[in-house]
């Protein structure tokens, strides 16, 4: 069963996204979100991204990461998630 939810980001833009994950990290206070628009990047892959994932009363912000070493930190613990490749 697929969730998605819809999200508003950083211009203010809405869309859904089907959430693959969303998880926190050691270290950090952030939710950080693991989802596709599902747009395909080949035959067998669709584009995925990850941001810090924020409820609002009419739906979900998403912002940036913008500090490396909480970037890091998240690229690693997706990585320990399951099969991805950087």
């Amino acid at each position: 069963m697929e969730d998605i939810i819809n999200v508003i980001d950083e211009d203010g833009n809405r869309f859904d996204v089907e959430v693959i994950d969303i998880f926190n990290v050691e270290g950090y206070e952030n939710d950080y979100i693991l989802y596709t628009r599902n747009v395909s990047v080949d035959q067998d892959n669709v584009e995925t991204y990850v941001s810090i994932l924020r409820e609002e009363a009419d739906g979900y912000n998403l912002l940036n990461i913008e500090d490396e070493n909480e970037w890091n930190t998240v690229q690693k613990a997706i990585l320990e998630m399951g099969d991805f490749s950087e």
